[in-house]
């Protein structure tokens, strides 16, 4: 999978746009508020940071620069959404270490054999998405198929980097070695 440049820094439009010409449909996400909360304004909001500023959710993801671009007009600090699955040509095995996604994805490499190497991304959370081709056949989400791992198929979605997590950590990609 072809590398993202991870040295330069720009806005969320410049990021979402740079998606969109990979192909990848985005969609704008609420944002960590300044009060430690959702910018939803829902102080019980069970997504906060990562669900949809749209109307249809991932449904509304696209590859449109001029929709791009007004979304990140009305809402300059969105998080970024990335679709998965047949519609971003992509699919994202979600490892969230602070559930045992680490030690899941160890036996899931001992068992099937080390994953080959990937675009990764390393969540505000302190978790980690890797990134892979989706293969064309229907890929389902599958939230804790084991502890800590999900995969995000076709209909679900992704927070890219430079999303901000609500505990304030930075989405960002982790650098090739």
């Amino acid at each position: 999978m072809q590398e993202i440049n991870v040295t330069k820094m720009t806005t969320k439009l410049d990021e979402a746009l740079g998606y969109a010409r990979r192909g990848w449909s985005v969609l704008p996400l609420y944002e960590p508020g300044g009060d430690g909360f959702c910018s939803c304004g829902n102080p019980e909001c069970s997504s906060p940071a990562k669900h949809p500023r749209t109307t249809h959710g991932v449904l509304d993801a696209t590859t449109n620069e001029a929709r791009i671009r007004y979304w990140w007009e009305q809402w300059p600090n969105a998080n970024i959404g990335v679709a998965t699955g047949e519609k971003s040509g992509i699919m994202v095995l979600d490892i969230d270490s602070r559930h045992g996604g680490e030690e899941s994805f160890a036996k899931l490499e001992a068992a099937h054999g080390k994953t080959p190497q990937t675009l990764e991304c390393l969540t505000g959370g302190g978790g980690r998405h890797l990134y892979f081709i989706h293969p064309g056949a229907p890929v389902k989400n599958k939230i804790g198929f084991m502890p800590g791992l999900d995969i995000r198929g076709d209909g679900g979605y992704v927070v890219a980097p430079p999303s901000v997590h609500i505990s304030g950590g930075l989405y960002q990609w982790k650098k090739t070695a």
